[in-house]
């Protein structure tokens, strides 16, 4: 669970980044729409851990 705020967050810049990269006219357009896209990758990544790390809740399992 202490992943999935990180996760979120860089859901929401990697996606920010992104959305940027249209208003900027440089000759990098394309590296910043990647490096966005990654951070957009990597939070959804993150945000479902407690799939990769189920924890039993009941004590008798």
């Amino acid at each position: 669970m202490k992943y999935r705020y990180w996760g979120i967050t860089f859901v929401i810049i990697g996606a920010l980044i992104m959305l940027s990269s249209f208003m900027i006219d440089t000759d990098h357009v394309r590296l910043i729409r990647i490096g966005g896209g990654c951070l957009f990758f990597i939070g959804n990544l993150l945000i479902p851990d407690y799939i990769v790390n189920p924890k039993s809740y009941t004590k008798d399992r």
